[in-house]
């Protein structure tokens, strides 16, 4: 827009609303245009923390993964540590004993006749 065209707008704007109607009008406009920007502004910053988040778990993950955490020992000594140590035996859901969950309760509480239940 040029410096004619806004001219035109505040001579019509005058003549239609007035000398008096015209310090109103402007701060209605500057009120909607504050909210109309503050809408927008945090409608993008929501979008841009949506699409950032999976970005910044991916970054710390990698990260967690890649560093080496020393704990202030020497390196050469924690290796010599490592060497020593025996592999740890995983154990696996076939290991496990099944445990009757009724067990631990008082017997007054359980019955195992009911139903055809044995123990």
């Amino acid at each position: 827009m040029g410096l004619s065209e806004i001219l035109l707008i505040l001579v019509v704007v005058l003549i239609l609303f007035g000398p008096e109607d015209l310090p109103v009008i402007a701060r209605s406009i500057g009120k909607i245009v504050f909210e109309i920007r503050k809408a927008t502004n945090e409608l993008t910053k929501e979008f841009q923390s949506t699409i950032d988040t999976p970005t910044t778990i991916m970054n710390k993950a990698f990260e967690q993964t890649t560093s080496t955490p020393t704990s202030g020992r020497d390196a050469n000594q924690s290796k010599s540590e490592e060497d020593a140590k025996p592999e740890e035996e995983l154990l696996t859901y076939e290991d496990e004993v099944a445990k009757d969950p009724l067990a631990e309760l008082p017997s007054d509480m359980v019955s195992y006749e009911e139903k055809g239940a044995s123990r």
